[in-house]
């Protein structure tokens, strides 16, 4: 695990003590604080039960985490761990800000992460949305049975938007289907059927960013499971040089909201298949997930669409 988050094993309880402060700034530990806390201890190789982690003070944080980068990274955890309820409470907020401080990030570093941990806590609420809309869902969630589904993702579900037809959109998407085999288009209405996703535009369907997400699982070449969610962003990290590690956080999210809907709730995954797919994204050539638009390309087949982005292969 060090290859994907290098901490020792004292930064990375130090790191836990730090997302356990937050988690308990507002005087609560909810369910989904639990939930993330607990992948979390996973993710760094801490053998910890989540009661049982201790809080810390910025200047302990400052003292156990010297090097630059790991502060950073171990501060977009934290802001993680804040959001993982909703919005960051006025509590929250000084605690990540004594954090900050003490460690020395500058407060832009957190501003840019903050918006993308927002958009991802979104998408994550659109995944569930048609996860828990698809008939496959009673068979998906009977091992916690759905009381207890809908008393963890109340607030999720109000705050989702309602969708109406569109059926033009919809429509579109559906003819997609009657693309050859091989095509974007048809390995796309695959996708779906195959899940029996609503399309964009179709009832409880979902905005076309989450369709545009997709896209990227398929092209890529990855599975829509948690190390196929990995195994992607750390893709698109190399793909757009950024630095995957505390992008591979923001999957907590998603794993954190998703924990208590099946019986198996290890992240059981390979490292070296998550680094694998970082270089991978390194040696692409064109950044295909920045298109605001894939229509002009739905009919084209895939492995011709591979060598004009220039993706390797696995």
């Amino acid at each position: 695990m060090a290859a994907l988050f290098p901490f020792t094993t004292d930064e990375a309880n130090a790191v836990l003590r730090a997302l356990k402060t937050v988690a308990m700034a507002d005087g609560t530990f909810a369910i989904k604080e639990q939930s993330l806390l607990s992948a979390s201890a996973e993710l760094l190789g801490v053998e910890a039960a989540a009661d049982a982690v201790p809080t810390i003070t910025p200047e302990e944080l400052a003292a156990a985490l010297v090097d630059p980068e790991r502060r950073l990274m171990a501060l977009k955890a934290c802001l993680v761990m804040g959001i993982v309820d909703g919005q960051v409470s006025p509590e929250e907020w000084r605690v990540l800000s004594a954090f900050r401080a003490e460690l020395g990030v500058e407060e832009s570093a957190m501003q840019v992460f903050h918006s993308l941990v927002q958009q991802h806590r979104q998408r994550t609420q659109y995944e569930l949305q048609r996860q828990l809309g698809s008939p496959q869902a009673g068979t998906l969630y009977a091992a916690q049975g759905w009381q207890g589904v809908l008393n963890f993702f109340t607030e999720d579900l109000i705050a989702l938007p309602k969708t109406r037809e569109n059926s033009e959109l919809a429509w579109r998407y559906r003819r997609i289907g009657l693309l050859p085999e091989g095509t974007l288009g048809r390995e796309l209405w695959r996708y779906y059927r195959e899940r029996q996703f609503a399309f964009a535009g179709e009832l409880g369907g979902v905005p076309e960013a989450l369709v545009h997400h997709d896209i990227t699982h398929i092209l890529a070449g990855y599975e829509g499971d948690l190390e196929g969610e990995l195994e992607t962003l750390a893709f698109i990290a190399g793909l757009r040089g950024e630095e995957p590690s505390s992008a591979l956080f923001l999957v907590l999210l998603q794993h954190a909201v998703g924990a208590r809907l099946g019986a198996d709730n290890s992240l059981s995954f390979q490292p070296e298949r998550i680094l694998a797919a970082r270089e991978r994204g390194g040696g692409t050539t064109e950044d295909f997930t920045r298109r605001g638009d894939f229509w002009d390309v739905m009919d084209q087949p895939i492995s011709l669409l591979l060598q004009r982005f220039g993706v390797p292969p696995r």
